[in-house]
Formats: C-alpha cells, structure tokens, sequence
C-alpha cells in the first residue's frame, strides 16, 4: 500500500539514507531506496517535495513513517539558525535536505558497536548477515526481506554462532550487551526519559560501547541533539576549521561542542560528518 507526505523540503533522501546513520537502506536509484524499518519493509521514492512509500505493511501508518524521517521538525529553521556560523555556511549548503532519522534503540545499540573501527559496506554486509540468520523472514513484491534480530534472541547465541555474520571479536560485546537488556540491568528502553549525561553514564555500562558509540546511540534513537559522536572525519574536520589544523584531545573536542553548538550539536555534527567524508581532500587545501 502507498502513502504520500507532502511538503518534506528540505529533504534529501541520498543523504539521510547514505549518510552512515542508519544500515538497513539500499539504493534502487539516487531517488528511490528501500529497507527494513521495525517489521516492515519500505520502497521510498523522493519527487521534489514529495515523499512516496510503499510497504508490505496493510495499513502503513502516515504517523510513524513521519517520525522516523523527523518531518515534523523545522529543518528550514535549523539550517537558518546553524548559518549564523559563518564558518559553517559551506558545510549547510552542501548537506541541505539532511534529517536525523529517528530509529529502534536496540537496532540502533549493536548497528554502532558493529560500527567500531569498521567501513560503512563491511557494517551493512555484517548487519545484513545478522538479519538473514537470526532475524525474523518478511516477503515483499517476491523478495525476502529480515527483522533486526530481538536481544533475546541474540543472548542466547555462543560467541561462536554470532561470528557467522562476520563481526568479529564484537561478537562478545553484542552477546554480553544482549543479556544485560534482558536480564534488566540497565532500563535501556526508559533511558530516553533521562537528561543527556545520564543516559550516556548508563549506556557506557554495556561491553563495546565508548563514548562515540554512546552519543551515536542518543542521537540517532533517542532525540538527544546535544549529544556529538566525534569520529576520525568530525576530529579532522574540527580541528581544520576551529584549530588550525593543530591536534586536539577528544575530551577537549567534546568540551568545544558542547559549550559552542549545545542543543544543536548533534545536528552540526551531521552537517560536518557528511560533509567532511565527502570533500575533505578539498576542504583541507
């Protein structure tokens, strides 16, 4: 069954698909994508203003589709607000039409564990391969598509089975942050509710989660904008327009952020991250 939402710009599909904030979309062309969100899969294509998809599901819920590409929030705003950092102009215009989807916690916890020192293809084939051994089947025009796998389904695997997707020695820490979720304890799915610092605190507590992996996880699934994963691309790209160039500590860095951009941070964190990736060797000229 098809819906429409209207009216979406600033919004670019490529973008917030590719962008490295979520794994499960693949490309049919630089307008259309489709992926598995929750139980459903979803073909969606961009025309203009327009946003049209397609889904397995009987009754796809305009709502839902809605907050998951956060088009609920003024984007035009935000893009407004963030030029009044001159130094940051360039980075706007390029990634305009970027929205941070609004994903599963859970999904969203092992996608960036898996993320860890790894290329955004090798943690696609990886959650794929997830998804095809331990996932739930789901059939769409003649295709097969798969769940995320739920944590206890992954608890109960040996580190062993969970190499098979070829995620290597993350397997123990998605194994051991499985358990501590269904053994409750940490109130992963109440960690929303609490102010930035603490949910940060709690989600530091499951194996292979740091604190890039921990802001990533608040960002992308619970609404914390002030949260700035700081990767390899963020660091570079930080320090070329704030330092000159010079080498900063990470704790510095995530002190710079959070008292220059606060409530706004995660959102300059994804202009600069895709930005940053995609023309750095110019950039840094």
């Amino acid at each position: 069954m098809k819906i429409v939402c209207n009216d979406i710009l600033p919004f670019n599909l490529k973008i917030i698909t590719e962008g490295g904030q979520a794994f499960r979309w693949n490309s049919i062309n630089d307008r259309e994508y489709i992926g598995v969100v929750g139980n459903n899969v979803y073909r969606v294509k961009q025309h203009d203003d327009k946003l049209v998809i397609d889904s397995n599901a009987e009754n796809p819920d305009i709502g839902y589709i809605k907050e998951y590409f956060d088009l609920y929030r003024d984007y035009e705003q935000i893009e407004r607000e963030l030029k009044n950092y001159e130094e940051l102009i360039p980075a706007i215009n390029y990634c305009s039409g970027y929205r941070i989807l609004f994903q599963d916690p859970w999904e969203t916890t092992v996608s960036f564990i898996i993320s860890s020192n790894n290329s955004i293809r090798n943690i696609k084939r990886t959650i794929e391969k997830f998804c095809q051994l331990y996932g739930k089947p789901i059939e769409y025009q003649g295709e097969i598509f798969y769940t995320f796998p739920t944590p206890d389904r992954l608890a109960g695997l040996t580190e062993e089975e969970l190499r098979q997707t070829k995620c290597g020695y993350r397997a123990k820490y998605i194994i051991g942050t499985s358990r501590m979720i269904v053994n409750g304890d940490v109130d992963f799915y109440g960690l929303k509710q609490l102010p930035t610092a603490e949910t940060r605190k709690e989600l530091l507590k499951f194996p292979g989660v740091g604190r890039k992996v921990a802001d990533c996880i608040m960002l992308f699934s619970m609404r914390k904008f002030d949260a700035f994963p700081i990767d390899v691309w963020i660091k570079r790209i930080i320090e070329h327009i704030y330092f000159e160039g010079n080498e900063k500590s990470l704790s510095s860095l995530y002190e710079f952020a959070e008292e220059k951009f606060k409530e706004r941070a995660g959102f300059v964190q994804q202009y600069l991250f895709h930005y940053s990736r995609s023309l750095w060797t110019k950039i840094r000229r």
